[in-house]
């Protein structure tokens, strides 16, 4: 959709939650790590978007496409594996006391020390928790502490 605005043109995709999850989570991370670790990240991922959805970034959309909130690419990022775990955790945010946890995330422990003191997933650490055999409920309480996972229903299936 274009849309208008002080006098600039602006292009912004209006997709569902789910859709652009499938983006997300195959343009944050590989489609062929583990599946724990996929659907650590589609839960994260879908987490942070929500917080975003009850309040936008801006007036025009909740959401960019960069690295400043979460890389989006559209279709060309979707895989089956990402599919599988975006729909296998369909409404599956982290949680606090009943709330939605802006789930912090980056590439490496040390970016996620740097930009977010320690606060939040370690994307390859994920992955290798997922090959040493954890859940991602298991790889979440390691990265997001006394939190657990909520459900909501805000994106028809």
């Amino acid at each position: 959709m274009l849309v208008a605005d002080s006098g600039k043109l602006w292009a912004v995709n209006y997709v569902n939650l789910r859709q652009y999850l499938y983006s997300v989570v195959g343009a944050e991370v590989s489609p062929s790590w583990p599946m724990a670790a996929l659907k650590a990240q589609a839960i994260a991922a879908r987490s942070y978007a929500l917080t975003y959805y009850f309040k936008p970034a801006n007036k025009l959309y909740h959401l960019g496409s960069d690295e400043y909130f979460q890389v989006y690419k559209g279709i060309e990022s979707e895989a089956n594996t990402i599919y599988k775990a975006v729909n296998e955790t369909a409404g599956s945010f982290v949680s606090y006391r009943g709330g939605i946890v802006e789930s912090l995330y980056a590439a490496s422990d040390d970016i996620v020390s740097e930009a977010f003191q320690g606060r939040g997933m370690s994307q390859l650490g994920a992955l290798s928790l997922a090959e040493k055999g954890y859940t991602y409920e298991q790889i979440l309480k390691n990265y997001y502490p006394k939190t657990g996972v909520g459900r909501i229903e805000i994106d028809p299936e």
